[in-house]
């Protein structure tokens, strides 16, 4: 059995079909829906699958940009997924995906990968060694993150030269390994539960870092017995770590159109990332008949 983990927030006639895609009976899928949304039509996604189970945060976050609440919804999905788990049937793999994500490999493609795979954990890893710049994303306080306005954004400069001045320094006194890299990960269950029970240790670390979610679960992995695990040990910021399918060079990061089907359909990853119907909607359904 999967857990599939979707943070979602708009395009949902996107998320209809990834969701779709994803229907088979060796998998649960767990959404989280921005608290930001108004009038989520639950009832007609709850009733779209025929196999798998689809079950929604109770609690819903109004996400920001490089705020706490990122970290938060990834928690938040990862205990809920652990919680619903079936002793009888336990989940081998968690894959946190975003509603603009989609499968480019058949659900069978997919559980024979894992299967020979089993064990290995599929997390991006940025560098060895983190540049200041990064570090200092959980050296210093971050505040009003979610309120992003010029003022605000005056006032966090202005904190963030008076804690450079004092000296404040989060990490001096800890022993813990930060470390950043892509938030979208495939674990294995024991990883996730792992991570459900060590996340209090995190938590003050992470409450007022800037993106913490690119460092959540690298900096929990990092400090663990599974960092032994990874699929790929070499950390040089390539996605295959992860088996994303993601570009940065045209985009931040770039929208794939009906151009790149090959690209799309010869690539080893498991997940491209991202899509967008109102700019190509062609090219879901491409992807569709493929799998």
């Amino acid at each position: 059995m999967h857990a599939y983990m979707i943070i979602a927030h708009n395009q949902f006639e996107l998320l209809e079909k990834l969701i779709l895609a994803l229907d088979d009976e060796r998998n649960d899928i767990f959404v989280h829906i921005d608290a930001k949304v108004k009038d989520f039509d639950f009832k007609r996604f709850w009733e779209l699958t025929e196999y798998s189970r689809v079950i929604f945060t109770d609690e819903r976050v109004d996400v920001r940009w490089g705020d706490y609440s990122q970290v938060k919804t990834e928690f938040l999905l990862f205990s809920t997924a652990v919680k619903h788990e079936n002793t009888d049937k336990p989940y081998d793999y968690y894959h946190l995906i975003s509603g603009v994500d989609f499968p480019i490999k058949s659900n069978d493609y997919i559980h024979n990968f894992f299967e020979e795979n089993k064990g290995k954990e599929f997390v991006h890893f940025f560098d060895n060694e983190l540049l200041p710049a990064y570090l200092n994303r959980v050296k210093y306080y971050h505040f009003f993150l979610k309120k992003r306005n010029l003022f605000t954004k005056a006032l966090t400069h202005a904190l963030l030269l008076i804690q450079k001045v004092f000296g404040v320094n989060r990490i001096k006194s800890t022993d813990i390994e930060i470390q950043k890299g892509c938030n979208w990960v495939s674990v294995t269950g024991s990883f996730a539960h792992y991570i459900v029970d060590e996340f209090p240790k995190y938590e003050k670390l992470l409450k007022h870092s800037f993106c913490g979610d690119e460092i959540f679960i690298q900096t929990v992995l990092i400090n663990s017995p599974f960092k032994d695990n990874l699929y790929i040990k070499e950390f040089n910021n390539d996605h295959i770590m992860c088996m994303r399918l993601i570009d940065w060079e045209r985009g931040n990061p770039y929208i794939f159109r009906s151009n790149d089907f090959d690209l799309i359909i010869n690539s080893p990853c498991i997940f491209a990332r991202k899509f967008d119907l109102s700019v190509d909607s062609k090219i879901i359904k491409r992807i569709q008949e493929f799998i």
